[in-house]
């Protein structure tokens, strides 16, 4: 587990997307600005369980057998959880989602209080200065190939076109692996210093809180970056094919997410879900890289800080969802789990 240091940050920018442009640059010298601002809308994205690219599928998809009812209604809705064991001061798991909107970081006073009287805080992952530069090099191709030669002519000219608009311009898109455009393509706009996890890491600092994280840049990127070069092509075919109504898909999160219904969250992670079996393939390895083995990982890591006891775990709303989430993980494990909020 990466251990932050109480008080410390990450580095921080308001304009999440911002490049120069010109020649094609060399991958060994890009352009700094924009790898450390890619790289910073990358990080964001990959750390949230987002409906933006469609990596959520049905959990019975994935499974083969339908949900259990009971877990299902159990964690079908609320945030804010209370965690208990047989000898530890009682913690709190919360979940997030990850944006900026100013109706999700004004915190309710149920989640305020418990995290001003916890002592420690954890999220998911952090990224800072020192991994930015590494997490740009794993961004781009290093061995000749580019992006048209992988994805085909006509989905990167596709892609191109909304790029930029972002500020990523032709010859420097051609340089970035199918995955990371899909991430780029799939960040709403917004300043990535004011999401959520940022707004409770700064209030934890600021109280002198010891900061951890529940999983490292490294496995973070591992999870897309392992995924075989077809499936990187088809996450980006499908950011593109849904990047007009991503506007209106953020906004049901929000919605779905201030009613603390998970539920309704997971139902909005299904809406582009297709019914052909190579899209029903695709969403089991999206939904078993991105969130299941992680849930399974979360709740591994997260034990040492429920055993310390008041400790505060944030960490996407879509991981406490349901049979196979956080919550239910936990309660296996034989923690006492109680709603809240």
């Amino acid at each position: 587990m990466v251990t932050q240091k109480a008080g410390s940050g990450r580095r921080e920018t308001s304009n999440p997307v911002c490049y120069d442009s010109g020649t094609t640059p060399d991958p060994a010298s890009t352009n700094h600005l924009y790898t450390h601002n890619l790289a910073k809308a990358a990080f964001a994205m990959l750390a949230r369980p987002p409906r933006a690219v469609a990596v959520f599928a049905l959990f019975a998809a994935l499974s083969g057998v339908a949900l259990q009812s009971l877990a299902a209604e159990r964690y079908e809705h609320g945030l804010l959880w209370r965690v208990e064991g047989a000898s530890s001061p009682a913690s709190h798991v919360f979940g997030t989602v990850h944006l900026a909107d100013p109706r999700v970081t004004s915190l309710p006073p149920a989640v305020a209080r418990a995290l001003d009287q916890a002592r420690s805080l954890t999220l998911e992952a952090g990224i800072d200065s020192a991994d930015i530069l590494a997490l740009a090099g794993r961004m781009v191709f290093n061995d000749g190939r580019d992006l048209p030669g992988v994805a085909g002519v006509e989905l990167f000219n596709r892609a191109a076109k909304l790029t930029a608009g972002l500020g990523l311009t032709e010859p420097m898109l051609r340089l970035f692996r199918p995955w990371a455009v899909a991430v780029l393509l799939s960040v709403p706009p917004q300043d990535p210093a004011n999401v959520l996890d940022l707004v409770l890491e700064r209030r934890a600092a600021k109280q002198g809180k010891p900061v951890h994280e529940l999983e490292s840049m490294d496995e973070q990127i591992a999870v897309l970056e392992g995924l075989s070069q077809e499936d990187q092509v088809a996450l980006l075919r499908q950011a593109v094919d849904e990047y007009e109504s991503l506007p209106r898909r953020i906004g049901r999160v929000v919605d779905a997410y201030l009613a603390r219904d998970l539920a309704g969250l997971w139902r909005v992670s299904q809406e582009s879900a297709g019914a052909g079996e190579e899209e029903r393939r695709l969403n089991e390895v999206f939904t078993r890289r991105l969130l299941h083995e992680r849930n399974v990982r979360m709740a591994e890591r997260a034990e040492p800080r429920l055993r310390e006891g008041s400790a505060f775990i944030a960490v996407g709303a879509l991981h406490l969802y349901g049979s196979g989430g956080v919550l239910s993980l936990l309660e296996q494990r034989g923690w006492r789990v109680t709603r809240v909020y």
